[in-house]
């Protein structure tokens, strides 16, 4: 193999290494960053380190898997490590690689005042320290350079001894050396320490600000830095990291003799891109045509023919979609057509097969499938939908868009606020201009190919008249523009299918100088007949729109190929204008009305899932400031599967809207409707069932899979009087906040139907007491064996004051992962019965709460998965990330040990950065994160962390490896109140 020139790769490394700490579980496996984060390598359960060396050093543990021994089968200089219960093994070309990284790593380092003394643990360090010191640019900047073996002596006074007899000073006082180290630049390295001396107390009288001088220690093991202060931390394993990732992903194939040379090649070339040897690894699964991993390897060294931002990923996505075939169509119709949230899983393949991609929805699961095994796509929105990372989109943008015919033009996010050049619109057939600053677009564009133009999000955009000359248009995409009006040219568009538009910007004064008196010209819909999606957002407090919107009601009425609409409708009546039409709502697969006054503070006081919750839904309906029981709402209401009721006036229970109404009904929120005092009335339904047998009690609600309610002033009760059979059996979430008057969550009849409900968040409820009211005896609930809630997963309990008990005595939530309990102050006990679940992960709570409970269950039982918060911010703030990763389920069990209620940790991990299908095992074990930059303090959490593992000092992390370059100063600390 040719010899790697490490000199020439160290500016192509600085260059790529450029992952902020969000990167890091984007990339990195939890048991790796787990390792990472370990005190000592010696108390590493998961990692074996096999060599040809024979080593007897009695203070070694034996028996403990970081012990060193001897292992014939490995060549000498070779190591190995286990994951997942596979050996890895480390050439010793990786090896050498990680020397010089490490070398690197000092040397960027080496002139900066912070960073005084240096640990370097793990095989190899002596290497590190040998190389070093005989550099010559650290000969030239240091007077003083002295190597000791800190093994050969047992106290701080003969190790400082040795040192000034290895500078030449044996025959000074101890004052005379201290006072001539100060007066100069000295290097002191200080090999093979062990734990029995505090390497901290070595030179403490020789530092001197105006000098460079350093202090670098190396040791077999990590344990032994415990005893001092380090301000930068060199661990020789974590420079290994880009070799064991590329075998986790790439598999047992790595170990034939054929392929693993060029397998370190492949490595090589990567440079330490984490992305890109994820995808290679997934790329060479399995495969053991050693042809192929020569081409890959030959594939990476490529040079683009056109200046990339990221020349190695491209080089990389370039070889996989050569691997792919067929299935490289799918991917480009992933890169140029899907939007940065994602796309539904079943709305693209439909897309895929409309577009003659493949030819059935099996086909396309099994290509999505393949897709996320490779990681060219991720999960989202628990499964339902899949998105690509926008540095893969990028970069497969810049690899088809120059072969395409015309070519696409993504310049997306980029900060524009002029458009691209006349030459460049006269070629492509798409342009992507979404998420700029553009004011105008140009004056006569010569586009005969242009087919989609997206302009998302350029909030002062401006749109001219000669829009409409762009004849061969079948996508304008406006939305969140803000544009004054549209132009009467845009009827010209006879090929458009798409039409997204937005006039909800801010009414400034010099805007309405400028804007015409139609917000949307007479017909200019109606012209548009190859329509397909329409969608229309207006400003509410714009009345050109109250003056025109029958009109254009009318004008979407003529449109036959219409499946997607999106409008606002101030008034009530004119959803009759549907009706006198004969629009039938079952023709639209998916519609979206706002009808009555629009308010936008109820949506900005909801929670962020629950309005992204609402809105992802196939046909939503927002009834705002309503009063009474509107025919017209009712009848919508029939083909709706979301309903979001917005400051009802008059209504006093959801179900006067009707349960045969609400059969389709999946997502409902309600919020702010002052005279609802119950949502459902049993005993109403059962009279209702007498008169009119019609009704089915299996519907009631039965569809039903979200629900959240907020700031409800007279709410009583969740439900009031008899539950029927199968009311509300397909919930899966609850939540209730801000409602002063409930008292009555669950009775025993409502429990028996919520067998799938996962996640229940109750906050500002303060009158309720219990989540289960009933009037059982107590010595019935002593002999009552049912498990109620057998799904249940997540439990939030914030601000109900007078809770003094979650259960009334009985079985619930068997099964319960997480829990998290704020300003409950009369809750003093956790029986049993609460926190009897084997899966609990971890209870989050305040300090003083957890160190006063009393009962049966012990809180010293659970510290070890107690995550402390000390304020409502860090308690919103995990709490937002825990529901994120809420969908990752994890497989690892917490572990029992203690860990002290004196900690109050701040964690770190976020799981939109962490593909579920990326790594075969979801459970993180990470660590806490505390910033010396006074800029963002990184907190958040991750649904899977193994708390137990909570406890590591590392003051400086390896800004050469891809983990954490990029972030050396801004995550400097590894907590744990050690």
């Amino acid at each position: 193999m040719t010899p790697v020139d490490t000199s020439k790769m160290y500016s192509e490394i600085i260059t790529l290494l450029d992952h902020s700490m969000d990167d890091i579980e984007a990339y990195v496996p939890p048991e790796v960053i787990n390792k990472m984060c370990k005190k000592s390598l010696a108390v590493d359960t998961t990692a074996t380190i096999h060599t040809k060396e024979t080593r007897s050093d009695s203070k070694v543990e034996q028996g403990k898997k970081g012990t060193i021994h001897r292992h014939s089968a490995v060549k000498q200089g070779e190591e190995a490590s286990a994951q997942h219960g596979n050996i890895i093994f480390v050439p010793e070309k990786i090896c050498n690689l990680a020397v010089d990284f490490a070398i690197n790593q000092i040397s960027r380092d080496i002139e900066n005042p912070e960073v005084l003394r240096i640990g370097i643990s793990g095989r190899d360090a002596i290497r590190v320290t040998s190389q070093l010191k005989n550099l010559p640019q650290i000969r030239k900047m240091f007077h003083v350079v002295v190597q000791v073996r800190a093994s050969s002596y047992s106290t701080i006074a003969d190790i400082e001894k040795h040192i000034a007899a290895q500078s030449g000073n044996s025959t000074l006082s101890r004052q005379e050396v201290d006072k001539l180290l100060r007066g100069t630049n000295f290097l002191i390295i200080v090999d093979y320490i062990h734990e029995s001396i505090n390497m901290s107390h070595v030179g403490t009288n020789w530092w001197n600000s105006k000098n460079i001088q350093k202090i670098v220690s190396t040791t077999r093991l990590q344990k032994a830095h415990r005893r001092m202060t380090v301000d930068l931390e060199i661990r020789m394993e974590d420079h290994l990291l880009s070799w064991k990732l590329f075998c986790m992903n790439v598999g047992k194939v790595v170990r034939s003799s054929h392929i693993q040379g060029v397998a370190i090649d492949v490595v090589e070339r990567c440079c330490g891109h984490l992305l890109a040897i994820v995808l290679m690894g997934r790329a060479l699964k399995e495969v053991n045509d050693v042809s192929i991993w020569k081409h890959a390897s030959h594939a990476l060294c490529v040079c683009p023919t056109s200046q990339m931002k990221d020349s190695i990923l491209f080089n990389a996505l370039a070889f996989i979609c050569e691997q792919l075939g067929s299935k490289t169509n799918c991917v480009k119709h992933c890169a140029l057509n899907m939007d940065k949230e994602g796309m539904d899983k079943v709305h693209l393949i439909q897309r895929w097969i409309k577009d003659g991609l493949i030819g059935t929805v099996g086909e396309g699961e099994v290509i999505v499938e393949d897709l996320l095994n490779a990681f060219l796509l991720e999960s989202s929105q628990n499964g339902v939908s899949v998105r690509m990372r926008d540095e893969i989109r990028e970069e497969l943008g810049n690899l088809f868009g120059p072969k395409l015919n015309p070519p696409v033009l993504n310049l997306g996010g980029k900060g524009l606020t002029m458009p691209p050049n006349d030459e460049a619109w006269e070629e492509a057939g798409e342009i992507c201009l979404m998420n700029n600053e553009l004011f105008e677009l140009p004056d006569s564009p010569n586009c005969p190919q242009l087919r989609v133009l997206l302009l998302q999000a350029n909030p002062f955009l401006t749109v001219p008249p000669e829009v409409g000359e762009l004849s061969n248009l079948e996508v304008l995409d406006f939305e969140g523009t803000e544009i004054i009006s549209l132009p009467m040219d845009v009827g010209k568009l006879s090929k458009l299918t798409c039409l997204k538009l937005s006039f909800y910007g801010e009414d400034r004064d010099e805007r309405k100088n400028n804007r015409s008196t139609s917000i949307i010209p007479h017909n200019v819909i109606g012209k548009l007949l190859q329509l397909e999606e329409l969608s229309i957002d207006v400003n509410p407090d714009d009345e050109r729109w109250n003056g025109i919107v029958k009109n254009i009601i009318k004008e979407v009425c003529s449109l036959k190929e219409l499946k997607v609409l999106k409008l606002y409708l101030p008034e009530i009546v004119l959803l009759n204008d549907f009706m006198w039409n004969e629009i039938p709502f079952l023709s639209l697969s998916r519609f979206s009305f706002i009808v009555g006054g629009h308010l936008k503070c109820i949506i900005s006081r909801l929670p962020r899932e629950t309005t992204f919750e609402f809105k992802k839904q196939k046909r939503c309906l927002k009834y705002v400031n309503g009063e009474d029981i509107p025919v017209e709402i009712k009848e919508v209401l029939q083909h709706a599967t979301a309903l979001f009721l917005d400051r009802h006036l008059t209504l006093t229970k959801l179900s006067e809207f009707g349960i045969e109404n609400m059969k389709k009904l999946e997502v409902c929120v309600l919020g702010e409707c002052k005279e609802i005092q119950t949502l459902v009335d049993g005993a109403e339904i059962n009279k209702q069932e007498d008169n009119a047998r019609d009704v089915n009690e299996d519907t009631v609600l039965g569809s039903l899979q979200y629900l959240s309610i907020h700031y409800m002033k007279n709410l009583r009760s969740f439900w009031k009087g008899p539950v029927q059979k199968g009311c509300l059996s397909s919930l899966k979430s609850l939540a209730l906040h801000t409602c002063p008057q409930l008292t009555t969550i669950f009775t025993l009849d409502l429990l028996e139907n919520l067998n799938i409900l996962e996640e229940l968040v109750i906050e500002n409820c303060p009158k309720i007491n219990s989540l289960v009211t009933h009037e059982l005896p107590a010595e019935e609930i002593q002999l009552c064996s049912i498990e109620h809630l057998p799904k249940l997963k997540k439990i939030s309990l914030h601000y109900m004051h007078e809770l003094v008990s979650i259960s009334s005595g009985l079985c619930i939530a068997p099964k319960v992962e997480w829990m998290s309990f704020y300003g409950c102050p009369n809750l003093k006990t956790l029986s049993p019965m609460d926190v009897s679940s084997s899966n609990l992960k971890g209870i989050i709570g305040e300090v003083d709460w957890w160190n006063e409970l009393t009962g049966n269950v012990q809180p010293e039982n659970l510290d070890s998965i107690f995550v402390p918060v000390e304020g409502a911010t860090e308690l919103m703030n995990q709490l937002q990330k825990l529901v994120i990763s809420f969908s990752t389920e994890a497989k690892e069990k917490p572990s029992q040990h203690p860990v002290s209620k004196r900690n109050k940790p701040v964690f770190c991990s976020t799981e939109k950065h962490f593909p579920p299908n990326m790594f075969s095992s979801s459970t993180c074990t990470t660590s806490a994160i505390e910033s010396v930059n006074v800029g963002n303090l990184i907190y958040h959490l991750i649904g899977c962390i193994n708390f137990s593992k909570i406890g590591i000092r590392l003051r400086r992390l390896p800004e050469q490896v891809p983990l954490f370059a990029g972030k050396r100063n801004e995550v400097a600390t590894l907590w744990t109140g050690s």
